[in-house]
């Protein structure tokens, strides 16, 4: 029995690259065509950020904002937890601001403990992610490799995002705020035992 099998080439659309592993080392393959195959498709394509990132830079305070409000919500569950994850990535953060050249700052490994426990599992994780961190082999990883100095627009954006994760750690480190209620959710009141589950805010 023979088959027939078919495939299209098509114009690659503007401003978009190829999304391959070759990023990891700062390098970006731009293909002269783009072919269309169902069977044997091709390493998909995506558009390549102006600055490194997706989002806009509205969207990306938002996302730090509430990302922060998160960490918030974890501290009032278990009280201290918040403030470590906000400590541990403004140190993170300050590294890379202090050695823009160095791309080892900019690589934090997924697997270690700490890593694990104050920032993956935890609203520090939006905060990075907001900020255009993306795993690569164990690694959430941001800006370009290959020892290339990240871009000063760059880093003033981290250097915002340090200023709004300052904000929420004065406010969870505030004594006088010891008996503030968790900050609200979608529906206007709090989540994790607090609001409605809680007996409070009725």
């Amino acid at each position: 029995m023979r088959g027939c099998k078919s495939l299209y080439l098509r114009d690659v659309p503007a401003d978009h690259v190829l999304q391959t592993s070759e990023e990891e080392a700062g390098r970006v393959f731009k293909p002269v065509c783009w072919v269309e195959d169902s069977i044997l498709p091709e390493p998909p394509l995506k558009l390549q950020s102006s600055n490194g990132n997706s989002f806009t830079t509205t969207q990306m305070t938002h996302a730090i904002q509430w990302s922060c409000q998160q960490l918030q919500r974890e501290d009032a569950i278990y009280h201290g937890n918040g403030i470590a994850s906000a400590k541990r990535t403004l140190q993170y953060l300050k590294n890379i601001c202090l050695h823009p050249d160095e791309p080892k700052y900019r690589k934090l490994r997924i697997g270690n403990k700490i890593f694990q426990q104050t920032i993956h599992n935890t609203g520090a994780r939006g905060i990075l992610l907001a900020l255009g961190f993306e795993e690569f082999y164990g690694y959430l990883e941001c800006g370009p490799g290959s020892g290339k100095c990240l871009r000063l627009d760059r880093i003033q954006q981290i250097s915002d995002a340090m200023m709004i994760v300052n904000q929420s750690l004065k406010i969870m480190q505030d004594e006088s705020n010891s008996d503030i209620v968790q900050p609200q959710g979608g529906d206007g009141y709090g989540r994790a035992g607090f609001g409605y589950a809680g007996g409070m805010n009725l």
